[in-house]
């Protein structure tokens, strides 16, 4: 919370757990929120913002499973806090090189289909 205040100048209000967060409900005047079944009492709007705001935090835990699971973010071998970070930045970057060329080969493939349909290979081979 405090790296994020430095960066964007702002106080974080509220912060989004998961339901294995078991710990206390507030720090300084920012509000940890865990999922929980609506209740009766709130409105359509607040149970839509709560639904929202949950959604993203969820959207975030497969890219931090594959993060570790497949970019050696699970165990770090670097020494200090600069190692971590370190370790961080490489795995983002080998999962962002990954997408990339996961990206290319489609394209790849896409232009070789087309190429092979419209008999390109026939017309200028020798």
């Amino acid at each position: 919370m405090e790296q994020t205040q430095r960066m964007t100048g702002k106080q974080v209000d509220k912060l989004a757990g998961d339901r294995g967060y078991r710990g206390i409900k507030q720090i300084g005047k920012t509000k940890i929120l865990i999922p929980d079944v609506p209740k009766a009492k709130d409105s359509y709007y607040q149970k839509k913002k709560k639904h929202k705001l949950f959604c993203k935090r969820a959207g975030i835990e497969p890219t931090i499973g594959h993060l570790k699971a497949d970019h050696r973010l699970s165990r770090n071998f670097y020494k200090g806090v600069k190692g971590d970070a370190i370790n961080v930045l490489l795995a983002a970057a080998a999962y962002n090189f990954k997408r990339a060329m996961r990206v290319l080969l489609y394209l790849i493939k896409r232009i070789s289909i087309e190429l092979d349909s419209t008999g390109f290979m026939l017309k200028y081979s020798f």
